[in-house]
């Protein structure tokens, strides 16, 4: 069984989760996440994508198989564009948290494609990962939060790392030689 069948049958297995992925490669980790979205298209659950670049991401579902187009029109993906500051993300999170459907299930994938390399940066995404964890009985859904470990800086990358965990409920490792370790916290 390949790593993204191994972490497929691992979503689809969760309920009311906040998933961390650490990946070091982007195509293996999109893999993971547009098999989470199109099982949730599939179902025909509301999904939401955030992403530092929107046009590239629609061109890549579409690669994937995914209608893109037809499923925006029919308000079942909604992708959604990162703001360039932290203060401006949290935000943007915040308000739409507060308006996500609360009587139907929901997946929400957050890619982090930041240059990690200072404090302030990794700080403010703690806050805001920890924000999201402590309003997560407002998300009727899983939300997985997938991190580009390469783009931490290596002095900042273990306590960043420790700290996004304390602040999610299991956690996917996905290294580049295609191997997948999943890991549940009470």
């Amino acid at each position: 069984m390949s790593f993204s069948e191994i972490s497929h049958e691992y979503l689809e297995s969760l309920n009311h989760t906040h998933i961390l992925l650490f990946h070091e490669d982007q195509k293996n980790a999109e893999k993971i996440e547009f098999n989470f979205i199109k099982s949730g298209l599939d179902k025909n659950q509301r999904c939401f994508y955030t992403t530092n670049e929107p046009e590239s991401l629609k061109e890549r579902l579409e690669e994937f198989g995914i209608p893109v187009d037809n499923k925006i029109e029919n308000n079942l993906l909604n992708i959604i564009p990162i703001p360039k500051t932290f203060d401006e993300y949290s935000k943007m999170i915040e308000e739409k948290v507060a308006s996500l459907p609360k009587n139907e299930p929901i997946r929400v994938v957050s890619t982090h494609y930041f240059d990690f390399n200072s404090d302030k940066k990794t700080e403010s995404m703690e806050k805001i990962e920890q924000w999201v964890d402590d309003n997560f009985e407002k998300i009727p859904g899983n939300f997985i939060c997938s991190f580009h470990v390469p783009s931490v800086s290596k002095d900042l990358a273990g306590n960043f790392m420790k700290n996004l965990l304390d602040s999610h409920h299991s956690v996917l490792v996905l290294t580049k030689d295609d191997k997948v370790e999943k890991f549940d916290f009470p």
